[in-house]
């Protein structure tokens, strides 16, 4: 269908679906969008485009997509004293914390655009490993913005970690760790770090408060809608500013997160096969305190996640456990080269990306 976008005021598309401007100037997240491209808008997902003049737009819409039109800009004015903070900035980290469903994506999508329209070299860490954008879910993820973005799944990872679970509850210290090994990777750009939601209860807290002092962001951004974030906030004593939350978020119940990972699984499993790897020829790593695979029975690990890892312990590709024993391990997963380690994760998934469950210790 066609749709007469009236200056100055916002169209919101659900997916799935996928837009193309036909006339007009019109803006998503900040970045221009082009008449020659077309957007693909996926399920679970929404963006906004916001009219700088009248706009045509051709819009395609999947069986659950929807679009309806807002009056004015659905950017808080909040987030764009948020890109003047980090212009002045030019170099350093920014860490953005929230609950689920508040915009940080959203937000780090933002602000990847207003920066590079102002020139700065900058990097997005993606550490929301369980709604993770730019690698797989597992994974912490950087990637470095070269053109206007409408979503972080745009972007095309420049380097992965492998964590190896959906949330942070037990993989603290390794997931602290991967951060900081892509910081230090970014060297001297000014570095977006996107964060998960678990912020509510006491786990959650000191999880988040360890995570600032240990990361030491020149500047924390926390979009709430209350106090939610106080505790955490004062507790890290980092400089730290709060902004609003767009009205117009889509919320998501625990099913549409849970296929919103399916999807990302998929991603990164797609086209891939039934391979099979001589153990012996890798160093294979059960997650962290827990007895080595040859300790295992393989109905016990069979269908987890695994990650091929480089050298340097960066994720090469990742994959589905399917069996070993007689010194075999057979997986499935895309073709990978120059694996040097097998890191196993807790998560359980078909080999089409579908979530099982989790790794039972």
């Amino acid at each position: 269908m066609r749709y007469l976008l009236t200056a100055n005021n916002t169209l919101i598309v659900r997916g799935p679906g996928s837009v193309r401007l036909l006339n007009g100037d019109a803006l998503v997240l900040g970045g221009l969008l082009q008449s020659d491209r077309k957007l693909v808008v996926r399920e679970e997902k929404q963006i906004p485009i916001e009219a700088s003049s009248d706009a045509e737009i051709e819009i395609t819409l999947g069986e659950s997509g929807k679009v309806f039109e807002v009056t004015g800009s659905t950017i808080p004015e909040s987030w764009k004293l948020t890109v003047d903070a980090l212009a002045e900035m030019e170099q350093g980290k920014l860490m953005v914390i929230g609950a689920t469903d508040v915009g940080k994506s959203t937000l780090c999508t933002f602000l990847a655009n207003e920066l590079l329209k102002r020139g700065l070299r900058t990097c997005i860490i993606d550490a929301d490993i369980g709604q993770a954008d730019i690698g797989p879910p597992t994974t912490v993820a950087s990637a470095i913005p070269t053109s206007f973005l409408s979503s972080l799944v745009d972007l095309t990872p420049e380097a992965l970690i492998f964590i190896g679970d959906t949330s942070p509850s037990k993989v603290e210290t390794k997931l602290i760790k991967g951060i900081q090994r892509l910081l230090n990777r970014a060297g001297e750009r000014l570095s977006v770090i996107n964060t998960d939601g678990w912020i509510l209860d006491p786990a959650a807290i000191l999880y988040k408060i360890n995570l600032i002092r240990a990361i030491q962001p020149d500047l924390v951004i926390g979009i709430s809608a209350g106090t939610e974030l106080d505790p955490i906030l004062s507790a890290a004593r980092a400089r730290s500013m709060k902004v609003q939350a767009p009205e117009n978020v889509l919320p998501r119940s625990r099913t549409d997160r849970r296929e919103i990972r399916n999807a990302g699984y998929r991603r990164f499993l797609a086209e891939g096969s039934v391979r099979t790897f001589p153990i012996d020829k890798f160093s294979v790593r059960m997650p962290n305190g827990l007895p080595p695979l040859q300790r295992w029975k393989t109905q016990d690990l069979q269908n987890l996640i695994v990650g091929f890892l480089d050298g340097e312990d960066y994720l090469l590709q990742i994959g589905v456990l399917l069996d070993f024993g007689n010194g075999l391990l057979k997986v499935y997963s895309r073709p990978v080269e120059d694996a040097r380690h097998i890191e196993v994760g807790y998560v359980k998934l078909l080999i089409d990306g579908t979530e099982l469950g989790y790794l039972e210790v």
